[in-house]
């Protein structure tokens, strides 16, 4: 193995080509010129400040790889397709395209500035604001809610859900913890009951909010966060390749999405057993996947390796601002569900925002 490609410069591809760096030419494909640590972009809705923070240029990144600015088209076993007409060959590829979500939590594809402007923007409407609504109680919901509640008191802010409890699919203690925070900071529940489809998916806008049931609820300020959509254009024409329900692509114990050995994928895009969209599964998948690689490179077949096993219990880590939240770590068969200060001392405090910029070379 002389060279990898991995296509997607988010968490998943950037964390393993800084593992594979050492000792392989790695390349990845992505048409941003900057990374964005999208999980304090939460945070920045009420403090534009760390937007001048978590927007990290690639250039410190690798050693010995490189970075192709450009969106990839379509996949092969060993090739890359270019929107700009060219193509990138390896001995591997592995697919790391993560996903998409609503403005101003992700960036658009290539626009890195538009993310940046149209966050300060918000950050502006959410100050002139007085009410504010948030269609949408998943992790990033529940965790705006919980910061536009600490930064603002005084903002009347509702969070909406359709399911009758928080995060259901998690063990039960996080979502009664969440709740009881979350109705001590002054946060109204709006919960079993969901909105309908408003005005916009992708976009805040004002106005009102259509329900299933009971009246109308008007905002000032309305955060649509209705979850996060896979990012698998490339691979779609594939033969062998296959989605399920969330749009994810399906992969093997091994990680691949074909029968290729030449093939993976990981993160937001793929969907090994038991692993949720997020970045704790990340950090699971990226160092599974740089041992099979080094293994590979030695001579080892693929299929001989220990398969991928994902986290026991699914963590999760939910702050409510700087220092309160709920957790579940993957501590006991069922979990260890955990409260505000170990949730600060582990994500509220800092976001993670040290770490990342150390990780780019901008420490």
């Amino acid at each position: 193995m002389k060279r990898v490609v991995i296509v997607g410069g988010g968490y998943a591809g950037t964390s393993l080509a800084r593992a594979l760096d050492p000792w392989v030419e790695t390349v990845i494909v992505e048409p941003r010129d900057r990374f964005v640590h999208n999980v304090a972009a939460i945070r920045a809705v009420v403090d534009a400040t760390l937007l001048d923070r978590i927007a990290i240029p690639y250039d410190r990144l690798l050693k010995r790889g490189h970075i192709v600015r450009d969106r990839a088209l379509a996949i092969e076993e060993r090739s890359v397709t270019l929107a700009s007409g060219g193509a990138v060959e390896g001995d591997v590829i592995v697919v790391a395209t993560g996903s998409r979500y609503a403005r101003p939590f992700k960036p658009e594809a290539g626009s890195v500035p538009s993310f940046i402007a149209a966050s300060r923007a918000n950050h502006q409407a959410l100050l002139a604001a007085r009410s504010v609504a948030i269609v949408g109680a998943g992790a990033v919901g529940v965790e705006l809610a919980g910061e536009i509640a600490t930064a603002f008191p005084a903002k009347k802010v509702t969070l909406i859900s359709g399911t009758p409890s928080l995060l259901p699919s998690y063990p039960a203690g996080l979502g009664r913890k969440l709740e009881a925070q979350l109705k001590r900071i002054g946060v109204s529940l709006r919960l079993g009951v969901p909105a309908r489809a408003p005005k916009s998916n992708d976009t805040p806008f004002s106005g009102d909010i259509e329900m299933s049931a009971g009246e109308p609820l008007t905002a000032d300020l309305v955060f649509p966060t209705t979850g996060a959509k896979p990012v698998t254009d490339a691979l779609r024409t594939l033969p062998g390749v296959t989605l399920n329900a969330l749009g994810r692509v399906v992969v093997d114990p091994w990680l691949r999405p074909t029968a290729s050995s030449h093939l993976f994928a990981l993160g937001d895009a793929a969907a090994p057993a038991g692993d949720h969209m997020s970045i704790i599964a990340i950090e699971r998948q990226q160092p599974w996947l740089a041992k099979a690689l080094r293994a590979i490179h030695d001579g080892t077949p693929i299929d001989s390796l220990p398969p991928y096993t994902p986290w026991p219990v699914a963590p999760i880590l939910l702050p409510l601002g700087p220092s309160k939240g709920a957790s579940v770590l993957p501590f006991t068969k069922t979990g260890l569900v955990v409260g505000g200060l170990p949730t600060s001392l582990i994500k509220g405090r800092h976001l993670f925002i040290p770490r990342y910029l150390k990780d780019f070379g901008y420490a």
